[in-house]
């Protein structure tokens, strides 16, 4: 679908905000599956719920730079801990309070995340942005009627 304004940078990134709010849409759907999965059917085995959540999150991982992919498995860890801290609690199986600290801690997580690199892809996306902007714009100006590109 061409646009007259921006040409082929805004054709580019409307298919790419197309592609993240179908990936996101996708990934909604199929955690809700799961879940309904695991409601609904007294005989759903947990265990390859739990494999499929982990396979999709393996996919993901895969297509991840390796700094985030440091950073996901840093994050993956902490949350495992903090999900078997919450089930060990309801369950009254340990109520160690140092136990319980340790894996709360979120120290360890902080250690896997470098801020600095994490700023940087964030300060280099924006101008990368920018760029595709302008350029959008400066095509829009350059196919106008009556622009000097044209007449």
């Amino acid at each position: 679908m061409p646009t007259e304004i921006g040409g082929k940078a805004v054709d580019m990134m409307r298919e790419v905000a197309k592609s993240m709010v179908g990936f996101s849409w996708a990934v909604s759907l199929f955690g809700y599956q799961q879940m309904s999965k695991l409601m609904a059917q007294a005989d759903a085995a947990p265990e390859t719920t739990a494999t499929e959540l982990d396979e999709v999150s393996r996919a993901v991982q895969s297509h991840l730079s390796e700094p985030l992919s440091q950073q996901f498995r840093a994050g993956d860890e902490w949350q495992r801990r903090v999900v078997d801290v919450l089930f060990d609690a309801a369950l009254m199986r340990s109520l160690d309070p140092r136990k319980m600290a340790v894996s709360l801690d979120p120290r360890p997580l902080m250690d896997g995340i470098d801020p600095r690199g994490m700023i940087e892809t964030g300060v280099d996306m924006v101008q990368k942005s920018v760029g595709v902007l302008r350029r959008a714009a400066e095509d829009a100006m350059s196919t106008r009627p009556g622009s000097a590109a044209t007449a």
